[in-house]
């Protein structure tokens, strides 16, 4: 094997660099001028190709452009991004709208691949004087919606949740998937009849299909939560993600169907697979959108030669594919969504986003140009008429949304994602509970069961370490042998993955700490500190609250067995800071589990001292108060739990919450804090110390650390 020279090496850089400029500063230009970006870099393309570097300095362009190790180089970063971005697109597919969505996403796709095969070969006969087979070809061309670049266009608009936006994506896989099977039919080799090798595509993209189903989720899975919870490997999440998504892709490839297909489809299996949190997402989305992608859509364009189009009859002829291929597919597409049961408008919208262009259209153009099947002029007539309605569609849209808002189901729900998005609990994947009888863990292993039962009645991803720590008495303690036997019962009863693991009591500290790196959670018990000032809940619990690198919930007080699992109200105090939005959705998810009532309050402090409300006007403070308390509300109500709230102003928070405790029965009391004392020093706040002393029944306090400390109002 050959490897590149250094004259190869020093282009393929220079060629990289100069593409990856082009493409951000055309995809700049795009978005001042409130277009999509994608269409700054494929213009960039055309820029950089032979229809304007090319003519105007063609030394240049031979140069950098038509070495062929350097055009190896570039097209094997283009598909990775194409791959990377059916990634991403798969991603954002919410099966269970999908589900819901089945009857107008088949009937689009049905009216989105159908007429235009039948239109691209009746132009390519009628206008281009082609045979058929290469009519055939130019219908495939048609037929398939650029789902990246739709993909695109939606998250920068941040439509991807809307209904009719799901229903398009479907309905786009469906013609890429239908595309590659053509493809494969137009391309293969296998010395059948072409009926049978549509019929052997099509079983393999349905076996491939179910196969991901059955065996590729569980695998991916597993995957995922093995990298995440029992490697040091650094990155070892993204790594795994790319991983996965090259070897499905190959095995698309090796079944001779595409290997975008594959990418998409591992895409849809990490959308609901453990560990695939925010940070993850955005680790790709940054190799995404800084390389690959600029790349796959700059060299797209820059196989578009205008110089080809001379005469005012080539034009003629791309205005008039531009009007076949439009009408072909929106029509169709817009009459099948309709029939499906959307509304106009959003059959419109799905019609419309079904006619993307500028993506895997270009791709299947390509290979049609590779198989000789498309000459280089249709080939250049297309990627305008691609060009043109790239440009066209996004007003479109934007115009074309104004006059379809969500339904009041859908607005429900877009309200509970962005609700979700927002909260804290469905984030949290991995919790830890030692098993030390010191740990106090018999009411806080409760709690965690009323985390873990809503959390699996929301569809949302729980796994359980128990961290069980050896005992220098000849047996384990009675509340610590309650705590594992009620740990495995929840396991058996909810389904949920109990990772059991011992450490020996010398260093038991230690090993409790090291744990909690890997774990979003920490639970443990406390005994009621007897003061306030100077407050300690235990040495172990102390020096977990302080060391911890994970959140800590420290669950104070131990209610008798028959009283536990029954409240009636919770309260949780509220103020400004993003770790008392944790609280209250921590308490949001055991209300849901106990069927208790959830009380909000915001208790506003007039007095200038104050640390957090610096205001004397007490009209001016309860309004703020009342906007702190209305968005813990807003994320709460999303479980369906009943949400009450109260706003206090007084002299001093803690009064006001010691006051609310005695003026109605309370059964549980949350709080958000996180320690500010110096290291060997537990301090949580005057005004938590004072209530969790003076408090007559549990207390639940959420100890943040890292981002979940930030202020937010």
């Amino acid at each position: 094997m050959h490897g590149l020279t250094e004259r190869q090496v020093l282009l393929s850089l220079v060629t990289l660099a100069l593409i990856l400029v082009t493409a951000r500063a055309s995809g700049e230009l795009a978005r001042r001028l409130r277009q999509p970006e994608v269409l700054g870099e494929l213009f960039g393309g055309v820029v950089l190709g032979p229809s304007v570097v090319g003519a105007l300095a063609p030394g240049f362009h031979r140069a950098l452009f038509q070495e062929p190790a350097v055009g190896v180089v570039l097209s094997g970063i283009s598909w990775i991004g194409a791959l990377l971005l059916l990634l991403m697109a798969g991603i954002e597919v919410d099966v269970g709208i999908l589900r819901k969505e089945a009857r107008p996403g088949a009937l689009s796709a049905l009216g989105a691949i159908a007429p235009p095969l039948a239109a691209g070969a009746a132009f390519s006969a009628l206008v281009l004087d082609r045979p058929l087979p290469s009519g055939l070809f130019l219908g495939i061309v048609l037929s398939v919606t650029a789902v990246s670049v739709i993909a695109k266009v939606l998250i920068e608009r941040e439509s991807m949740r809307r209904s009719y936006a799901q229903v398009t994506l479907a309905a786009g896989v469906v013609s890429e998937v239908a595309a590659w099977v053509l493809v494969a039919m137009t391309s293969s080799s296998y010395g059948a009849s072409p009926a049978l090798a549509v019929a052997r595509s099509a079983l393999l993209a349905s076996g491939f299909l179910l196969f991901m189903v059955l065996v590729g989720r569980r695998l991916t899975h597993l995957a995922m939560r093995w990298v995440a919870d029992a490697t040091r490997v650094s990155k070892g999440q993204v790594s795994l993600v790319l991983v996965l998504t090259f070897l499905a892709a190959a095995l698309t490839q090796r079944l001779g169907l595409h290997p975008l297909l594959g990418a998409f489809a591992l895409g849809v299996l990490l959308n609901s697979a453990p560990r695939t949190n925010r940070p993850l997402l955005d680790g790709v989305q940054t190799l995404v959108a800084g390389l690959f992608a600029p790349v796959f859509f700059v060299l797209a364009g820059m196989r578009v030669d205008v110089s080809q189009l001379r005469t005012p009859a080539a034009w003629g002829t791309v205005a008039l594919l531009l009007a076949t291929a439009t009408a072909a597919k929106v029509v169709p597409a817009a009459l099948g969504a309709r029939l499906g049961g959307l509304r106009g408008s959003e059959a419109a919208l799905v019609a419309v986003g079904l006619n993307m262009k500028g993506g895997t259209d270009l791709i299947v153009a390509i290979v049609g140009v590779e198989l000789g099947l498309l000459s280089n002029e249709a080939y250049t007539m297309y990627a305008v008429v691609a060009l043109v309605t790239v440009t066209a569609s996004p007003a479109l849209l934007i115009w074309l949304e104004k006059r379809a808002p969500p339904t009041q189901e859908e607005s429900a729900r877009l309200e509970r994602e962005e609700a979700a998005r927002r909260a804290y609990i469905p984030g949290v994947e991995r919790i830890l509970v030692p098993i030390v009888a010191h740990a106090l863990p018999g009411f806080a292993t409760d709690i965690v069961e009323s985390i873990v039962a809503s959390k699996r009645k929301l569809g949302e991803t729980v796994d359980i370490t128990e961290l069980s720590v050896e005992q220098q008495a000849p047996g384990p303690s009675r509340a610590a042998g309650e705590a594992s036997r009620g740990l495995a019962r929840l396991g058996a009863r909810l389904r949920v993955g109990i990772w059991r693991q011992r450490r020996e009591l010398r260093g038991s500290i230690q090993a409790i700490l090291r744990a909690s790196r890997d774990h979003d959670l920490l639970v443990i018990g406390a005994r009621s500190p007897a003061r306030a000032r100077g407050m300690s809940f235990g040495r172990l619990q102390d020096a977990i609250v302080q060391r911890a690198e994970s959140n800590v919930l420290v669950v104070v007080g131990d209610p008798p067995a028959a009283e536990r699992a029954s409240a009636r109200r919770i309260l949780v105090p509220i103020i400004g800071l993003e770790y008392s939005f944790a609280a209250a959705d921590l308490a949001a998810h055991v209300a849901l589990a106990w069927d208790a009532e959830l009380v909000l309050l915001s208790s506003a402090q007039t007095d200038p001292g104050a640390v957090v409300w610096r205001d004397r006007e007490p009209s001016r403070v309860r309004a703020v108060a009342r906007s702190v308390v209305d968005e813990a509300v807003f994320r709460g109500r999303r479980l369906g739990v009943r949400v009450s709230s109260r706003v206090h102003v007084g002299a001093h928070p803690s009064d006001e919450i010691t006051r609310e405790l005695a003026r109605a029965p309370y059964d549980l009391l949350v709080l958000g804090c996180y320690d500010h004392g110096p290291l060997g020093r537990l301090y949580l706040g005057s005004t938590v110390e004072s209530v969790v002393v003076r408090s007559r029944v549990p207390v639940a306090l959420l100890v943040a650390h890292g981002g979940t400390r930030e202020q937010v109002r």
